[in-house]
C-alpha cells in the first residue's frame, strides 16, 4: 500500500468515525422513534457511500457490500426522510418511506436490466435523487417560517450549506463514475471531502443537539423563565385566541398572532414551545382546530354537514390537510371518527322476552 492509498484509507476511517459519532449522539438524544429511525437510516446511507468507495474496504467486507450497496442507492430517500422528520416533525408512514424504497427498487431494476434499459433507469434514479434533495432543501426553508424552536431555525443556514456540499460531492462522484474516471486522485479527493463534510456536520449539529429535539434553552429576555413570568402571557394568548377565534383564519401566521397578543414574535415562539409543548406553529393551531372538529363531528346540529364543510369552517384550505391532521391526532379519519362516536352514542335496544 503506497502513501496515497494509506492517506485515503485514513481519511475514509476519519469520515466513518465522524459519521458514527454524529449518528449515535443524535439517535440517543432523539425523543421519538421517527427521528431515531430517520437518523440511523441517514447515517447508514452515508457510511455505505464512504465504505463502498474504496476497493480494499469492499474486499474486506465481502458479501456485506451488497447490503451497503442497497442502502447507498436509497440514500437520496434517506436524506429526504431525515430532513422531513428533523425539520418538519413529520411522522413515519408508508408515504414517508416511499422515496427510500422507490430509489432502491429503481436501482435494483437498473442493475439487472440489459444495457439499453439500464442506462436510462440509472439516469432516472439520479434525477429522482436530485429532485428529492431539492425538495428536502425546500422543506427545510419552508418549515423555518413556522418553526417554534428559535435555535433550530438558525441552524438551517449551516445545515443547508453542509447539504449542498454533500449534494455536490455525490453529483461529482456519479458523473465521474459515468465518465469512467478512475484516476488515483479521484478516491483520495472523495475520501478527503467525505471526512471534511462529516466532521463539519458533526460539529454543527452536535453543538445544537439539544434544541433539535425540542429541549428549551432559557431566553435572556424571559428572566428566570419561571411559570409566574409566563402566566400573564399565557392567559393573554388564551384570551386572544378564544375571543377572536384566530385559529379559524386559514392564513394565520405566527407574526399576526404575536401582534394580537402584544409579544415579540421570537418570545411568542418560545412561549408556545416551552410552556405548551409545540415544536411548530401548525401543530399548535391544528390542535385547536381538531378539538373543535371532534365536537362538531358528533354534534346533533352538525349531523348533516359534510366533512369538507367542517374542514373549511375550521380554517383548513382543503380536505386533504384536514384529513391528515385529524388522523395524526386521533388515529382515525374524520369519517371514521364520526361513525364510531355515532355508534357509541346510539341507544342499545333492550333484549325482549
Amino acid at each position: 500500500m503506497n502513501g496515497a492509498e494509506t492517506l485515503e484509507l485514513l481519511l475514509r476511517g476519519l469520515a466513518v468515525g465522524a459519521q458514527v459519532a454524529f449518528g449515535l449522539a443524535l439517535a440517543r438524544s432523539a425523543r421519538d422513534v421517527a427521528l431515531r429511525f430517520a437518523t440511523i437510516l441517514f447515517i447508514l446511507s452515508n457510511l455505505a457511500f464512504v465504505l463502498n468507495g474504496d476497493a480494499p474496504v469492499r474486499q474486506l467486507l465481502g458479501p456485506f457490500t451488497h447490503v451497503l450497496w442497497l442502502v447507498q442507492i436509497g440514500g437520496g430517500g434517506a436524506f429526504w426522510l431525515f430532513a422531513a422528520v428533523l425539520f418538519e416533525d413529520r411522522r413515519l408512514s408508508p408515504a414517508a418511506l416511499a422515496p427510500f424504497a422507490g430509489l432502491i427498487l429503481i436501482g435494483l431494476i437498473a442493475q439487472f436490466s440489459p444495457a439499453g434499459i439500464s442506462a436510462p433507469l440509472w439516469t432516472l434514479h439520479n434525477l429522482v435523487g436530485l429532485a428529492l434533495a431539492a425538495h428536502a432543501m425546500l422543506l427545510i426553508v419552508r418549515s423555518g417560517r413556522v418553526d417554534l424552536i428559535e435555535e433550530r431555525r438558525r441552524l438551517r443556514v449551516p445545515f443547508l450549506g453542509i447539504v449542498s456540499g454533500y449534494a455536490v460531492l455525490i453529483s461529482l462522484v456519479q458523473i465521474g463514475m459515468i465518465a469512467g474516471i478512475n484516476s488515483r486522485w479521484y478516491g483520495l479527493v472523495d475520501a478527503g471531502l467525505q471526512a471534511a463534510l462529516g466532521l463539519l456536520g458533526a460539529t454543527v449539529l452536535l453543538e445544537a443537539r439539544a434544541v433539535l429535539f425540542g429541549v428549551a434553552v432559557p431566553a435572556a429576555d424571559l428572566p428566570a423563565h419561571s411559570p409566574d413570568a409566563d402566566a400573564p402571557w399565557l392567559q393573554r394568548l388564551a384570551q386572544v385566541i378564544e375571543r377572536d377565534a384566530l385559529w379559524r383564519h386559514e392564513a394565520l401566521t405566527i407574526g399576526e398572532l404575536a401582534a394580537a397578543v402584544g409579544l415579540p414574535e421570537h418570545r411568542l415562539r418560545r412561549l408556545i414551545n416551552d410552556r405548551l409543548g409545540h415544536r411548530n406553529f401548525p401543530s399548535f393551531i391544528n390542535g385547536m382546530r381538531i378539538d373543535a372538529a371532534k365536537a362538531m363531528l358528533v354534534a346533533p346540529d352538525s349531523a348533516g354537514r359534510t366533512i369538507a364543510a367542517i374542514a373549511f369552517d375550521l380554517g383548513f384550505g382543503s380536505l386533504g390537510p384536514f384529513n391528515r391532521a385529524f388522523r395524526d391526532a386521533t388515529g382515525l379519519t374524520p369519517t371514521e371518527y364520526r361513525r364510531t362516536k355515532s355508534a357509541q352514542s346510539s341507544p342499545i335496544p333492550e333484549n325482549s322476552g
